[in-house]
């Protein structure tokens, strides 16, 4: 078959989900909009804040760009692990810059590989995205957040909700960018010492190998995908994450 053939067929294959969920944005615009008009009749202070629209040209990029890179992502279950190239974050909550799996000490900003961080007697699991599992497992596994292209920017497709629990990001415009940006994420949301935090490369090579977008979670053990997670956010499933880790150190958790 084909270069253009499997083209066309990964784009017939995505082209039914991408639709749903601009349609799901779609309902989601109406309703928010309904709810907005209601609040401005009944003169609710409410509604001073501004309104944004979820499904836009530049979102429905971001969708078709998800899907794109899921479609063509390199990891696979089972086999060899992407050592993609990525640039080492200090998370100012760990006591020393040392982790189980990385050998020697790694400087704020220097270069490295993500299979640097793994260990050849514990399984690495690969995060995308914040995880609350880390202090409950780092007994029996070693755990890595990579921090990737922002999926909201505050100068792109922003999501509204909760000032509180959101932090405002610009695009990166370069390695600086994303991990001040990666710095400011650690300040903002506390996360355990245990974890271990890189950014990706301004090419994006882990986010491409491993089909990230916005969400995923894998779990490497001896150089390989032992566990490959949905793409998110709606296949994001740390359940079953914590499911893998109980099933194959069911013992080393209680004891």
């Amino acid at each position: 078959m084909g270069i253009l053939s499997v083209d066309l067929l990964i784009t017939l294959q995505i082209l039914p989900v991408f639709f749903s969920n601009c349609l799901f944005l779609a309902l989601y615009d109406s309703v928010i909009l309904l709810k907005h008009v209601v609040l401005l009749l009944s003169r609710s202070k409410s509604t001073r804040g501004e309104w944004r629209r979820m499904l836009t040209s530049e979102g429905m990029r971001c969708i078709w760009k998800s899907f794109l890179l899921d479609a063509y992502k390199q990891v696979k279950l089972g086999e060899d692990a992407p050592n993609s190239s990525v640039v080492h974050v200090s998370n100012p909550d760990r006591g020393d810059n040392r982790g189980n799996g990385a050998q020697g000490k790694t400087v704020d900003g220097t270069e490295c590989h993500l299979l640097d961080f793994a260990s050849s007697e514990r399984p690495l699991v690969v995060n995308f995205a914040f995880s609350k599992l880390v202090e409950e497992f780092s007994s029996v596994a070693d755990f890595l957040l990579v921090y990737i292209d922002e999926a909201h920017p505050s100068d792109g497709w922003a999501v509204p909700g909760d000032s509180s629990l959101s932090f405002e990001v610009k695009k990166h415009q370069n390695q600086e960018d994303r991990c001040a940006a990666a710095h400011q994420l650690l300040e903002r949301f506390s996360l355990p010492p245990q974890c271990r935090v890189v950014a990706d490369r301004m090419d994006n090579n882990a986010n491409v190998a491993y089909g990230v977008a916005f969400e995923r979670v894998c779990i490497v053990q001896r150089q390989k995908i032992a566990y490959l997670g949905g793409k998110g956010p709606f296949y994001y499933n740390l359940q079953e994450v914590r499911r893998w880790l109980e099933k194959n150190f069911r013992k080393e958790t209680k004891t």
